[in-house]
């Protein structure tokens, strides 16, 4: 018996006969292996756009992935996909030859499908497509953007006045929600001795030249390791207090 059938015969046991799994086209799997991806352009829009079939050995780890879930709970993905790709190169070449062919014919008909689509959108819809991959790709761009900050230990951006004046307040309103928090710490703001708030504002002042001096630095740093593509395009601004303004 060959490796791909004893997986085979595993994965029988734990959701029901693998050859409806293996020999029925890309229907099922499509749909579970999308249920991980995240929404496209079109299925924000609700445009029902037909799905490219799963590639033979995606279409593989796919129908392995609930007997491999059910032997190892904790498993991760990496280490899935690790498991899938050593396994695959183990499969035997007729079963490989077989789910090419079936690729081929599914690739075939997803060509035919999709020119169909593709005529049948009006130009509405090709502009929403067009504008919501656009939104998309700059959310991915901050998203990266973000995570590169964090893990090269760009300095943070400190509190204003406002929110520095909040933080002393937590205890206060303990038992409050986060909305009735928000008009409370808004109302005693507002009441607050302008003696007070210029306490407040000095303090975020100081915060922010420190942090303007941190980021400044870290910034060189970035450049001398060849991360330009982390250092601002403009200079950064720090706003006035607002006893500043009042004085001049």
């Amino acid at each position: 018996m060959s490796l791909f059938n004893q997986f085979c015969r595993l994965n029988n046991y734990v959701v029901g006969s693998y050859k409806s799994l293996l020999h029925r086209r890309n229907n099922w799997v499509q749909q579970q292996f999308c249920n991980y991806t995240k929404k496209s352009a079109e299925e924000r829009l609700g445009i029902e756009k037909p799905k490219r079939p799963l590639t033979p050995f995606f279409k593989f780890m796919t129908q392995m992935r609930p007997a491999l879930l059910a032997k190892n709970p904790g498993i991760t993905s990496k280490e899935a996909i690790a498991w899938s790709s050593k396994h695959w190169q183990q499969l035997d070449t007729e079963t490989k030859t077989k789910m090419m062919k079936e690729f081929e014919k599914d690739m075939e008909d997803y060509r035919k499908i999709k020119e169909l689509y593709e005529k049948s959108l009006t130009d509405q819809q090709k502009a929403d497509i067009q504008r919501v991959k656009e939104e998309l790709s700059e959310a991915r761009e901050k998203r990266k953007l973000k995570a590169d900050y964090k893990e090269m230990g760009r300095p943070k951006k400190p509190m204003s006045s406002y929110f520095l004046f909040s933080q002393t307040k937590k205890d206060s309103f303990k038992s409050s929600n986060l909305k009735e928090f928000q008009e409370l710490v808004k109302s005693e703001w507002v009441k607050l001795p302008e003696s007070d708030r210029v306490k407040y504002e000095k303090q975020a002042e100081e915060l922010m030249n420190k942090y303007k001096k941190d980021l400044e630095a870290w910034e060189i740093k970035m450049i001398n390791i060849g991360r330009t593509d982390l250092v601002r395009t403009k200079p950064l601004r720090v706003k006035k207090p607002k006893s500043a303004k009042t004085n001049q």
